[in-house]
């Protein structure tokens, strides 16, 4: 009876956290459309929702460590290194920076990394004797995952690997779709069921990963294409954010420990500065 109830709480729990998770998506995208229609309070939702995110997965990383909680190995690396990417995140949004930020953030990135080539590896070794079309479809899913985060903290060291990181995983992602739309009868301890159906029953974050990477490699494509703006904010001049994108796409590297566009901001706060007091 015991179990049972805890059985019931975990599901309920995690229906729970599944209704922030669509809240949580909702106001991304709208905070990405009002800032491309040059709304100054769409910077700040997405900033919020960075913040909640993190928020989220601090709780659930405490929520583990309760008494008598029984959870996977590998899932409170999971959640503390979503936590700490996202909090870096938010900073970024909100323009603060601390020292060794860059390394906090490869840092988790690669914990990410680690925890999902071992969670490929585990899957392929229990699922491939059974069928090897699914296990070849969870590969793929994961697969993509690892490449992502490969592509997402290379960006400001490796740029060269960066972009291609995130073709690959985006193919990958299609190709996982693809089939498992095409193929929704593969048949895994006389229980039939797609790719699609398969994933969204793991317990980890690795969906809600997977559908935060497609919205940001929908939104880079489409924004270089041109079919949307990107993402406005008139806090700082233009010339500004063109050096954060520098910085960020490799295209410049950092001179003492500090990029131009972190000396750009300096100069700029105390212009502004300047500017109240004689006010």
């Amino acid at each position: 009876m015991g179990l049972r109830a805890l059985w019931k709480f975990n599901v309920e729990l995690m229906s729970r956290y599944n209704i922030i998770y669509y809240l949580l998506f909702f106001l991304l995208i709208l905070g990405a459309f009002a800032s491309m229609a040059q709304n100054e309070y769409g910077i700040k939702i997405l900033g919020l929702v960075s913040a909640s995110f993190s928020l989220l997965f601090s709780i659930q990383f405490l929520r583990l460590y309760q008494k008598n909680s029984k959870h996977d190995q590998y899932e409170g690396l999971e959640v503390i290194s979503l936590a700490v990417l996202a909090a870096i995140l938010t900073m970024r949004v909100f323009y603060i920076r601390i020292q060794f930020v860059e390394i906090a953030f490869g840092a988790a990135g690669f914990v990410l990394i680690v925890i999902y080539v071992i969670k490929l590896m585990q899957s392929w070794k229990d699922i491939s004797p059974r069928n090897k079309v699914l296990a070849s479809l969870v590969a793929m899913f994961y697969g993509s995952i690892v490449l992502y985060l490969i592509s997402m903290i290379t960006v400001p060291f490796l740029p060269q690997l960066a972009e291609p990181s995130g073709g690959v995983a985006f193919a990958l992602l299609i190709a996982f779709a693809v089939v498992s739309m095409m193929r929704k009868d593969i048949l895994l301890d006389e229980e039939k069921m797609s790719g699609i159906r398969y994933v969204k029953k793991f317990k980890d974050r690795s969906v809600v990963l997977v559908a935060l990477f497609l919205l940001f490699t929908a939104y880079m494509g489409l924004t270089k294409v041109g079919a949307i703006p990107k993402i406005y904010s008139d806090q700082y001049p233009q010339a500004y954010f063109e050096l954060v994108e520098q910085a960020e796409t490799g295209k410049e590297k950092p001179v003492d420990g500090k990029f131009k566009h972190e000396e750009f901001k300096e100069m700029y706060d105390r212009f502004v500065s300047r500017n109240k007091t004689s006010e």
